[in-house]
Order: structure tokens, then C-alpha cells, then sequence
């Protein structure tokens, strides 16, 4: 139970993470939207492998910041902030990112999925401080080998998220176009979650 609850939570708040329009989502409805869909799985692929790989690490390093006791009583005010922090930036924000870049084929899909998901390295600040905060909440167990499962999940909520993008294709890029989903609601999600760190 607690191996599913892990993986589900980490999936859920990838899903939502993931709405608000950015480079990787954009490419992969672009791909979509050009009749490339095999390239557009390939590429999302890619990308959720890539946030395995920061997530892995910012969950680990929290881990470890979290052995420190004189530190980790502060952490979880630290993580409060930055959800605030990034619930206010999508509330605020009006400008949609506008990349162009060269789709290539299947084969170049999956490469150009993971330098532009490496290219991204704020998902481990990201899910850092995500972490701790579900972590402070008890909706997740870290322990063990369970922060490969809650890792799995991210990873698999990042996938399902283009997955979506892949098969609405133009419909979603009117969902994209709208700025109180991908920027609003997720605004107001991470600043309830922030203001409820605090509040506890």
C-alpha cells in the first residue's frame, strides 16, 4: 500500500507539474501536430527518463539533507517558500514560451528529448522542495527502496502528461492557449500547498 500510495503521489503531482507550457511540452505537441506521433512518444520517452534521472537526484539529496536534524526543522519552512514562490510566478505570468525547434524523426526524437530535458535542470529544485513537502505532510514513506517507487512515478506522470499532449495534439494546443489552466490552476494548487506548510 504504501509502495502504491508513493507512486501514485509522485505521478499525480508530475501530471500537474508538467501542464504549464514549456519547452518540452510544446515540442512534443509540435510533433504531434506535424503527424509525428512515433517521434513525439519517442521524444516523451526520453524526457521522462531525464526526470528520472533529476528527480532521482534532488530526492536523494534531500534524503540526505533530512539526516540532519538542525537543518531539516527549517527545510520544511524552505520548501513552503518555494511552492509560494512558484505559485505566485504562475499567477503572475502572462508570456507563453514560443519555441521553434527543427522536429526531427523517431531516431532524432529520443536525442533531442533528453539535451532539451537536460537543458532544464530546475526539476531538482523543483521536486526538491515538492518533496520535502509531501514528505512533512505524510503522504509519502521514503524509506527503504520506496524512493525508487515515488521516483518511477514522477517519471511515469511526466510520460502520461505528454502522452496526452501526443494524442490531443491540436486540441490540446487550445488547452495550451489557455492561461487559467496551465498557468492558473497550477499557480494556486503550489500556493495552497505552500500556505498549508506553513499553516502546519
Amino acid at each position: 500500500m504504501i509502495l502504491l500510495t508513493c507512486f501514485f503521489v509522485g505521478l499525480f503531482f508530475s501530471f500537474i507539474g508538467s501542464i504549464p507550457p514549456g519547452t518540452i511540452n510544446i515540442t512534443t505537441m509540435q510533433y504531434a501536430m506535424s503527424n509525428k506521433k512515433a517521434a513525439a512518444i519517442s521524444f516523451a520517452a526520453a524526457a521522462a527518463l531525464t526526470e528520472y534521472l533529476y528527480a532521482g537526484i534532488a530526492v536523494k539529496f534531500q534524503m540526505y539533507l533530512t539526516e540532519n536534524t538542525s537543518f531539516s526543522s527549517n527545510f520544511q519552512l524552505v520548501s513552503g517558500t518555494v511552492l509560494i514562490i512558484l505559485g505566485i510566478l504562475n499567477l503572475v505570468k502572462q508570456k507563453f514560451p514560443d519555441p521553434k525547434p527543427e522536429l526531427g524523426e523517431k531516431r532524432n526524437a529520443f536525442k533531442k528529448g533528453v539535451l532539451i530535458s537536460l537543458a532544464n535542470p530546475l526539476a531538482i529544485p523543483f521536486w526538491l522542495a515538492m518533496t520535502v513537502y509531501l514528505q512533512g505532510m505524510n503522504w509519502i514513506d521514503l524509506s527503504g527502496y520506496n524512493y525508487l517507487i515515488y521516483v518511477a512515478g514522477i517519471s511515469t506522470g511526466t510520460f502520461l502528461l505528454l502522452a496526452v499532449v501526443t494524442q490531443f495534439g491540436a486540441r490540446f494546443a487550445f488547452v495550451q492557449s489557455n492561461k487559467f489552466i496551465v498557468y492558473r490552476v497550477p499557480g494556486i494548487i503550489f500556493l495552497a500547498l505552500g500556505i498549508y506548510t506553513f499553516y502546519k
